[in-house]
């Protein structure tokens, strides 16, 4: 269907460029009968102003054509609503599929007033989210409204020009139906140059570069004297000095002078990510529109999507009852892992567990709750021995703050992936042939504090080793922009030597295979 092939033009490429509080009391939500365009634009009844006004119909029709090379149609079923839609001309040259998407971005930038009424339509919209009742929400459309909204209706259907029906509604699925669609446009419309940039200099390869000069010269001179590096060199004080000295000046090229960073290799336009804010309240609004549609789903339709009592909405008009054109019945209750966890396994969001009773609409709820403005964190466990006197654990995290990754642009390179330039002095003859010896002669104290000394001069690593207990941890951090990303590591080894450390035989892999993602059961549904 046209419209559906429209809406996922619009949210693929957003992606890829890269609700308000429940109140019990009764809200105004407009009229019951709708009769004619022209209605409230805070009331829900304005979403039949939207349908039917002759830019909207165009608009889509537009995207759809542009998209497609043709007038051809998707299905309403939701396997396609969440289904990549493919190209029906696999021929299509690069250039060509940018100018498809300009031309999608033009036509939206062109309707200046049906953007207008979209964004006084996020005023209804809102209204209806803080109403308790707000699933049982559904006004008859009779009338002029109701001519012009079947005529609209087969249009953007592609439906037969016969096709009517006795009675008509717009109710709660399709005011968050249209919600969903018009909140990327808007986004596109107001964005609209900036966009077309990134397309066209996509297109025309005009891609600035992100290494600084000062690097590159840097690295180069070295390399002209040392082409072909082996170990032997790590026992030639020249070499030793001229790398220690190299390095030293990279660390200089940034403001952070003590620091080996990422701007010091990096321009600083390098790996800076806009409109961040958008993309995190986009991401709140497409997860609380999908929660409040299952609800409603839940409540209000049969198996298949069609309202229990019969009536005949914008969502369900000419559509087969035989077809299951839900949106959310088919996947929402899948399970999220496959299989049991190993023995000694624990996975948790948001300290809730995650196990084979967890299914897509809990995650999405979860990720719902943490956005925009709160945090999600990811926590993984893993316990198992190696053998009968030592233990291996495994700890990893991802902690998102989302009040501090709301900002309009990210800069990567802003963390702590830095190296403190003091790890330098260990850069001489002396100290590597002590390294040598100690790991040769299982030196575990002078091997314990060479490694110490490296980690405490890596901000994203530390090590610690436990003499008494065999105890070794390691650990590595990664922290984005003082703590809106943090992302950890941890690998702990009780009973075991550093030397045995160094020498076992062991993989994790077999015992990780139930942690595989293929078998993420909704990754399945979500990727087909």
């Amino acid at each position: 269907m046209k419209i559906f092939k429209g809406i996922w033009i619009v949210l693929i490429v957003l992606f890829v460029f890269i609700f308000g509080c429940v109140n019990t009391n009764p809200i105004d939500l407009g009229p019951s009968e709708i009769s004619d365009t022209g209605n409230n634009p805070e009331s829900p009844a304005y979403a039949v102003d939207i349908v039917t006004d002759n830019d909207f119909i165009d608009l889509i029709n537009q995207i759809a054509n542009t998209s497609s090379g043709g007038g051809t149609t998707l299905s309403k079923n939701s396997n396609n609503l969440f289904k990549t839609p493919t190209s029906s001309d696999e021929e299509l040259s690069s250039q060509n599929e940018y100018d498809h998407l300009i031309n999608i971005f033009n036509a939206i930038s062109s309707k200046e007033n049906l953007i207008n009424k979209m964004k006084q339509f996020r005023k209804a919209v809102n209204n209806l989210l803080k109403y308790e009742n707000r699933y049982e929400y559904y006004a008859e459309v009779t009338g002029n409204a109701k001519t012009k909204l079947e005529n609209a209706l087969r249009q953007l259907k592609d439906l037969d020009s016969s096709a009517s029906t006795t009675n008509l509604y717009i109710d709660f699925r399709d005011v968050m139906v249209l919600n969903l669609l018009i909140e990327p446009f808007i986004f596109i419309h107001d964005n609209h140059d900036e966009l077309v940039k990134i397309i066209r200099d996509s297109s025309e390869n005009n891609i600035e570069p992100v290494i600084r000069d000062e690097f590159t010269n840097l690295v180069s001179t070295f390399e002209a004297s040392y082409s072909n590096v082996d170990p032997s060199y790590f026992s030639n004080p020249t070499f030793l000095n001229d790398l220690k000295n190299t390095l030293d000046k990279i660390s200089d090229i940034s403001e952070d002078k003590n620091y080996l960073d990422l701007n010091d290799i990096f321009v600083p336009e390098a790996f800076v990510l806009n409109w961040v804010d958008d993309a995190i309240n986009l991401s709140d609004f497409l997860l609380k529109t999908i929660v409040e549609i299952n609800e409603y789903e839940i409540r209000k339709t049969d198996e298949n999507g069609f309202r229990k009592d019969g009536k005949t909405t914008i969502w369900t008009f000419g559509e087969n009852k035989a077809d299951n054109i839900s949106i959310t019945l088919e996947w929402y209750n899948t399970p999220l892992i496959e299989e049991d966890l190993p023995k000694g396994a624990s996975i948790t969001l948001n300290d809730k567990e995650v196990n084979t009773s967890t299914t897509a609409i809990d995650v999405l709820k979860i990720l719902d709750s943490a956005l925009p403005n709160n945090t999600l964190t990811l926590n993984i466990s893993f316990a198992t021995p190696i053998n009968l006197e030592s233990t291996a654990t495994i700890n990893y995290s991802l902690k998102f703050d989302f009040e501090k990754l709301n900002t309009s642009a990210l800069d990567l390179k802003n963390c702590n992936l830095k190296i403190n330039d003091g790890i330098l002095d260990i850069l001489n003859v002396a100290s590597i042939t002590e390294l040598t010896m100690a790991i040769n002669t299982r030196n575990f104290e002078v091997l314990s504090s060479y490694l110490s000394f490296i980690s405490k001069n890596l901000e994203f690593a530390s090590f610690s080793y436990d003499s008494g207990s065999n105890t070794t941890t390691i650990k590595f951090e990664y922290n984005l922009e003082n703590g809106a990303v943090i992302e950890t590591l941890e690998f702990k080894l009780e009973g075991i030597t550093l030397y045995d450390l160094m020498n076992i035989p062991i993989t994790f892999q077999e015992k990780f295979s139930h942690l595989n993602p293929q078998k993420l059961l909704f990754l399945k549904q979500i990727n087909y």
